[in-house]
């Protein structure tokens, strides 16, 4: 059978493809073909003109990925979404359905989408990131209704340094957040080019909460928009929701 015999999967990143695509193909069921993009920027050190650039240039590579006949857009750059306020992932989303007339499912949607499903209502965060950025997401899940009762990075800057994580860097700090603060329901790892997903199921285990990890929220959303309710076993709470889905 060809590749994408069911569905193929654009998936739009604002840095360099490689654990993030990885990730995502981890968690993709057979037949869903990930069709991955990048316009490479180093979204953690943008400023605000860079910021705007970038929004842009996630509208065009939609176009592009419609244009190879995608089914489905995740929009990635969480960062390029947020640097336009709580509002910013809508209007980027709005623009990518306008221009491509697909659907679109946001990094940060995605993740507002999976907590909810969950029951989720105070939230750990983790990530590599510096504070600055662990405050924008906090804000940001603020803003939708959730109490963020602790956030942690580990400081990084570099796109390559998430890169260059083990599965053990998010495990063990979102372990250790878990513990100063039983009284989260769930925990939320960002970034989807830190390794995360192999982690999530005895995350979970060894926590009793629910976990969204960044590249799990973005295919679980792609695969519910496809009406696909089917999963690789063993990524958590999240990815079998969609097995109860229909």
């Amino acid at each position: 059978m060809r590749y994408g015999w069911r569905a193929r999967v654009g998936h739009i990143a604002p840095a360099i493809l490689d654990t993030s695509g990885e990730e995502m193909r981890k968690l993709l069921p057979n037949g869903v073909l990930h069709v991955g993009l990048t316009i490479s920027e180093p979204i953690q050190s943008l400023g605000a003109e860079q910021a705007a650039a970038a929004f842009g240039r996630m509208v065009d590579a939609g176009k592009r990925l419609a244009a190879e006949k995608v089914d489905v857009l995740i929009c990635g750059g969480a960062p390029v979404a947020l640097s336009k306020g709580p509002a910013g992932d809508a209007e980027l989303a709005e623009l990518l359905r306008q221009e491509t007339q697909l659907p679109v499912v946001t990094a940060n949607g995605s993740v507002i989408d999976g907590l909810r499903t969950l029951g989720a209502r105070s939230v750990i965060v983790v990530s590599p990131f510096i504070d600055a950025r662990n405050q924008e997401i906090r804000r940001f899940l603020e803003t939708n209704g959730f109490r963020v009762s602790a956030t942690k990075g580990l400081g990084l800057t570099k796109n390559i340094d998430f890169a260059s994580q083990s599965p053990e860097a998010a495990f063990t700090v979102a372990r250790e957040l878990a513990r100063q603060n039983p009284d989260a329901d769930a925990i939320y790892i960002a970034c989807p080019r830190w390794p995360s997903v192999d982690i999530i199921d005895p995350l979970e285990a060894d926590t009793g909460m629910a976990v969204v990890a960044a590249p799990a929220a973005m295919v679980w959303g792609a695969l519910k928009t496809l009406k696909i309710f089917d999963c690789r076993a063993g990524f958590g709470r999240l990815m079998e929701s969609l097995r109860t889905a229909r």
